[in-house]
C-alpha cells in the first residue's frame, strides 16, 4: 500500500512538470511571429561620405606600446541564440524574429544569417547576411537591435561583408576594417559615432595601398590601433591615430566673407561672368553667384576638408548634379593674401585667382 502511495505521488509531481514545461513551450509559441521584412534598416558606412570627412593619420608605433594600451572594454560576447528547425529566434519586443542559419534552405537572392555575436552596451545582435547569385556569393554585416524593430547595414567597399567592429572604451565610436579581396595589401578602415540615440553616422576613414590591416583595436577612447603586415603575416607593423581633428588643420584662420569676379567669354551682348560670393566658417562654406550669360547652378552648402593647408570645398546641399567625389574649389592662403582654384571657364578653372576677403 505504502508503495502505491508513493507512485500516486510521483505521477502528481512528474504530470505537473510536464503540465508547467507544456505552459512555457505554448507562452512562448503563442508570440507573434516576424520575418527580416519587419525590421526598419539603416544603411551606414558610404564611401562618399567618408572621403569629404578628414582621413585618419597613422603613425607607427612599437608592439609593448600597442599591447600595453590595447583596451579590452566593451567586447563582444558569443552569448547564445536559440535555434529551432534551422532558424535563429531573436526575441524583439516581445515578438519573434526568425533569421535562416546557414543550414537552412533559401532561394537565390535570399539571405541566410550567420550569428556573430551580442553588444552588451548596445543591446544589438551581429550577423553575417550571406546570400547567392549566378554562382556568385555575397555577404553584408547587419546590426540587429534587441529591443526596437531596427537595423543597420554596414557597407562595404569590397565584395565581401566588412569584419567586426569594436566598440571603444567609453561607447563613441565603431571601428571596423576591410581587406580587399582580390587586390593584394589594399585595405580598409572605418569609424563610426556613436550618437546619443544609439544610431550611427560616418567619422573617419583610412584607406592603404601598401599593407592589410590584421587587426584593429582601442587605444583609449579617442585612439585607434592598427597592426599591419604586407607579406600574408610574416611580419607585423603596428600604428596609432587620433580621432581628433589635428587643430593646425583646421579651416578657421580662412573665417571670413571672400568675392571674386571673373570674365568667362565673350557673347554677342558682352562678356559673361560669374560673381563668386563665399562665407567661411567653420568647416562650411556658404556660396552665392551673380551671373551674367552663364547659367547660376551648384549655391549653397559646401563642406570643408583641409589637406596640406589648402582648403577643399565639397558640395554638400540639394542640387544632385552637383555632388562629385572630387572637391569643386581650392582655397589656399599664400604671402598674406588668398587664392581661389576651380573657378570660371576653361582659361581660368586650373588657375590661382586673387580673392578679396572682408574678416567679420
Amino acid at each position: 500500500m505504502k508503495n502505491i502511495i508513493q507512485i500516486l505521488i510521483l505521477a502528481v509531481i512528474l504530470f505537473s512538470c510536464n503540465k508547467e514545461k507544456n505552459t512555457q513551450t505554448i507562452s512562448s509559441v503563442q508570440k507573434n511571429i516576424i520575418d527580416i521584412k519587419s525590421l526598419k534598416y539603416f544603411e551606414v558606412g558610404y564611401q562618399d561620405k567618408f572621403e569629404i570627412l578628414p582621413p585618419l593619420e597613422f603613425s607607427e608605433i612599437t608592439k609593448d606600446e600597442y599591447d600595453n594600451l590595447k583596451s579590452t572594454s566593451n567586447s563582444i560576447t558569443n552569448s547564445p541564440l536559440p535555434i529551432k528547425d534551422n532558424n535563429y529566434l531573436l526575441e524583439i519586443n516581445n515578438k519573434i524574429l526568425k533569421l535562416k542559419t546557414e543550414e537552412n534552405v533559401a532561394k537565390e537572392g535570399e539571405n541566410k544569417y550567420e550569428y556573430l555575436g551580442f553588444y552588451p552596451t548596445l543591446n544589438i545582435y551581429a550577423f553575417s547576411a550571406n546570400s547567392s547569385r549566378d554562382n556568385l556569393g555575397f555577404s553584408e554585416l547587419e546590426l540587429i537591435n534587441k529591443f526596437d524593430f531596427s537595423a543597420y547595414r554596414i557597407i562595404s567597399v569590397g565584395d565581401d561583408k566588412v569584419e567586426k567592429p569594436i566598440i571603444s572604451p567609453q561607447t563613441k565610436y565603431l571601428v571596423y576594417r576591410y581587406n580587399y579581396v582580390y587586390e593584394t595589401n589594399k585595405s580598409f578602415l572605418g569609424v563610426l559615432k556613436i550618437n546619443d540615440d544609439k544610431t550611427f553616422t560616418e567619422h573617419r576613414s583610412f584607406s592603404s595601398n601598401n599593407f592589410n590591416i590584421a587587426e584593429t583595436i582601442w587605444l583609449g577612447d579617442d585612439y585607434v590601433g592598427i597592426k599591419t603586415t604586407y607579406d600574408k603575416g610574416k611580419t607585423y607593423k603596428y600604428h596609432k591615430a587620433n580621432l581628433a581633428v589635428n587643430e593646425n588643420n583646421k579651416p578657421d584662420t580662412f573665417k571670413g566673407n571672400y568675392s571674386v569676379y571673373i570674365e568667362t567669354e565673350a557673347t554677342t551682348t558682352g562678356m559673361a561672368s560669374i560673381s563668386y560670393s563665399f562665407k567661411i566658417q567653420g568647416n562650411e562654406a556658404i556660396l552665392e553667384t551673380n551671373t551674367y550669360h552663364e547659367p547660376i547652378r551648384c549655391n549653397g552648402k559646401y563642406l570643408i576638408k583641409s589637406n596640406n593647408n589648402i582648403l577643399e570645398l565639397y558640395y554638400n546641399d540639394e542640387e544632385i548634379d552637383c555632388k562629385a567625389d572630387s572637391p569643386a574649389f581650392y582655397i589656399k592662403k599664400e604671402g598674406g593674401k588668398y587664392f581661389i582654384k576651380g573657378i570660371g571657364g576653361e582659361a581660368t578653372f586650373n588657375e590661382w585667382i586673387l580673392l578679396e576677403r572682408k574678416d567679420n
